[in-house]
């Protein structure tokens, strides 16, 4: 009797956990039986696997060893289920509803990632070398989409840093407009200032408070577009930039003369210069460093031509500088 008293124990614990459904009554006392159910989260003790233990066997175990509380139990299917179902996942991976097999989905890389060599540059300018890699990532990225913009300058500064800063929006508007001052007022002071006080922390820009970051990265956008801006007139008919990649200098040399802008890209590996128009564009490749070269015919006084420099290195983003001819 004290047999069969500790099996039903037994069984009505596991048919707890396992999540049956009883019905109140008895299936002697209605007269019929209920088909048993299972709640959406439950798993069959025939489901799991190999691994797992019936119900039958447990119960014929449970005759002759002493389980202990049902808790024992309970972690003991739970580590069965959690091994199966983990070789059932590696073996066959669950697919969203509008997948027909199983693939990989590429990591979008961070903004640092896709500007690659094109940072190695900011090390040589005084504002933009405090930056740590992953700011100065964004500004240059977020400099070159803002260069085209016919927005005034302070605005255009705002908006290129204002993801850096999402909760400091009212500062920004302010802090532009000092950042902004004509040089022959405050403009140097406030760089130079600016640069001796993240000199000064002990932990650099990481250290510096909102104010002083947001001053730091107005300065290195002013920097970068600078850097990428040539601006041509009669009076300066060429124009010059040098960009440090860690495969060796990029040079660009533009030129206005007789109506022609001429545009000249000496590339340290194999790579591709072109000069976007909205209604056509001049492009230019090698396979090798070397002498690239484009040209525009007739260029519209004050209109800004983006130009993309692309090296062949491992799918970077182009390089984008922006070129225009203005008025004397």
């Amino acid at each position: 009797m004290a047999k069969n008293s500790e099996s039903d124990k037994l069984r009505r614990l596991l048919e707890e956990f396992l999540g049956f459904s009883r019905s109140s009554s008895s299936p002697s006392e209605t007269g019929q039986t209920e088909p048993m159910e299972f709640p959406p989260s439950a798993v069959r003790a025939s489901e799991v696997g190999s691994d797992a233990v019936s119900l039958d066997l447990l119960l014929e175990t449970g005759q002759s060893f002493n389980f202990g509380d049902k808790p024992i139990v309970q972690d003991r299917f739970h580590t069965l289920l959690k091994n199966r179902f983990h070789t059932e996942y590696e073996n066959r991976p669950p697919l969203f509803p509008w997948e027909t097999e199983a693939r990989e989905y590429p990591v979008e890389e961070p903004a640092h990632a896709r500007a690659g060599h094109w940072l190695t540059n900011t090390g040589r300018l005084a504002v933009s070398s405090k930056l740590p890699e992953p700011v100065l990532a964004q500004l240059l990225e977020r400099c070159q989409s803002m260069m085209q913009s016919s927005l005034k300058q302070g605005v255009k500064l705002v908006r290129i840093v204002s993801g850096l800063f999402p909760d400091h929006g009212e500062v920004l508007e302010p802090i532009a407009n000092i950042v902004l001052t004509p040089a022959y007022r405050s403009g140097p002071d406030l760089a130079e200032a600016t640069l001796q006080e993240i000199d000064n922390l002990a932990g650099g820009y990481d250290e510096a408070t909102p104010e002083q970051r947001i001053a730091l990265a107005m300065l290195a956008a002013t920097e970068i577009i600078g850097a990428l801006t040539l601006t041509l007139s009669a009076a300066e008919p060429s124009v010059t930039r040098d960009w440090d990649t860690p495969k060796g200098i990029l040079t660009v040399e533009a030129t206005y003369l007789n109506g022609i802008l001429l545009v000249n890209a000496s590339l340290p590996t194999g790579g591709s210069i072109q000069l976007i128009d909205s209604d056509s564009s001049a492009e230019a490749s090698r396979i090798d460093s070397g002498m690239v070269s484009v040209a525009k015919g007739m260029p519209e006084m004050g209109k800004t031509y983006p130009l993309e420099l692309t090296l062949d290195q491992g799918g970077q983003k182009p390089l984008r500088f922006s070129v225009s001819v203005v008025e004397a």
